[in-house]
């Protein structure tokens, strides 16, 4: 990038947020702006240091997904989604128990807060409370914001890309991949055949009570936030925060869509956060997800113990590339390994001592039930291999 393009990102950032303002105040003037909200998103921690995450927006009333019925009615909550007017500088106030921060919002409207939890929290989810200081702050309604802490008891710690891994998305095809984030209901699209089995597995670890953090990482942008979690909670799959990307102009460029470095970022994040955790990737070939895993395994020496790549149908002329990929991460200490179906990694995760050898028939009676209900199609889940 020339020197140059950083100083005007950084100027247009600064100018989109001045118009935003102005054009928030004309049309409160006007008596039609919007009331405010709270986005909570799922921070995550250990704990001696967690990472609280909101967003300020004005509020858009995306109806209702059991309202939503046809292709015109999912269209224009897109939009909606999309089309989002977010609140710079926003004053925030946290309280976790006992304390209390403060914390302002950046020109995209986010909130992201470093902060020490109170003494003696253990691990797992716990409920923060925000509230919206200033502006407006009168008739926001306060709203919880999920913290998950990872302590002593969690075995290993699990990092998975979303799209074409979890569900479903066609993202190595334009059009599939804008039907799937513009147009499909996720009420109406399903997990790949076995997901949320395997990940419950993974989750409980070898002691069948770790209670393992998972974290999903997408190039989904914020503003299908909600979209995905509620994916995520309607098939059971187990929640964990979601890093998702900017939309649009940022401080690092113009980024509507395509390229998914900024993966990377989110994963050395978390490793550098939870240094107490060894991990394992979970991703798929249809991307640069492994890739990716081996600049990882490559960055922190021991920490990755296994790489998981779902083979996208019609990929097969990357075999050599996974190969060459392979051989790189097993000389840096880990395995790559690359599994049509969820019962193969959950095979092979059991031989590992990953997870317990009691889970595998579960995924595989997870994976028949899934296979079963899956209707055939262009974004199908029985394109699936196995």
């Amino acid at each position: 990038m020339p020197p140059l393009y950083p100083l005007l990102f950084k100027f247009a950032v600064k100018a989109d947020a001045h118009y935003d303002v102005l054009s928030r105040r004309v049309r409160k003037g006007l008596g039609i702006a919007p009331p405010l909200r709270i986005l909570p998103y799922r921070g995550y921690g250990t704990p001696d240091r967690v990472v609280i995450k909101a967003r300020v927006l004005e509020e858009r009333k995306v109806k209702p997904s059991r309202q939503r019925h046809t292709l015109l009615s999912s269209a224009v909550a897109s939009y909606k989604r999309y089309m989002t007017r977010e609140i710079a500088s926003a004053q925030v106030a946290v309280r976790w128990g006992d304390k209390h921060w403060e914390g302002t919002t950046d020109e995209e409207g986010f909130l992201e807060l470093w902060v020490p939890p109170p003494a003696g929290v253990r691990s797992g989810w716990h409920m923060v409370e925000l509230e919206l200081l200033s502006p407006e702050a009168q008739g926001v309604p306060r709203v919880s914001a999920p913290v998950r802490v990872a302590g002593s008891s969690a075995e290993v710690g699990v990092i998975s890309d979303i799209d074409d891994t979890v569900i479903a998305t066609g993202v190595t095809d334009p059009i599939k991949r804008a039907w799937a984030l513009f147009l499909t209901e996720h009420r109406g699209r399903l997990p790949f055949p076995g997901v949320d089995a395997f990940y419950a597995a993974l989750q409980a670890g070898a002691s069948g009570t770790a209670d393992n953090p998972i974290f999903y990482v997408s190039s989904s942008p914020w503003n299908l936030y909600e979209h995905l979690d509620e994916f995520l909670s309607i098939h059971r799959i187990p929640i964990g925060p979601l890093l998702l990307r900017d939309w649009g102009l940022s401080r690092d460029g113009f980024a509507p869509g395509g390229g998914h470095g900024h993966k990377l970022d989110k994963i050395r994040g978390v490793l550098e956060t939870l240094t107490h955790l060894p991990f394992i990737l979970i991703g798929d070939s249809g991307q640069e997800d492994a890739e990716h895993y081996r600049t990882i395994v490559h960055e922190y020496p021991g920490r990755i113990r296994g790489v998981y790549i779902r083979n996208v149908p019609g990929k097969a002329k990357r075999g050599d590339e996974m190969a060459a990929i392979a051989r790189d991460i097993l000389a840096a200490g880990s395995e790559l390994v690359v599994v049509d179906d969820t019962v193969a990694a959950a095979r092979h995760a059991a031989r590992a001592g990953w997870i317990r050898w009691e889970e595998v028939p579960e995924v595989e009676a997870h994976r028949r039930e899934d296979v079963a209900r899956s209707p055939p199609g262009p974004l199908g889940e029985r394109d699936e291999q196995g």
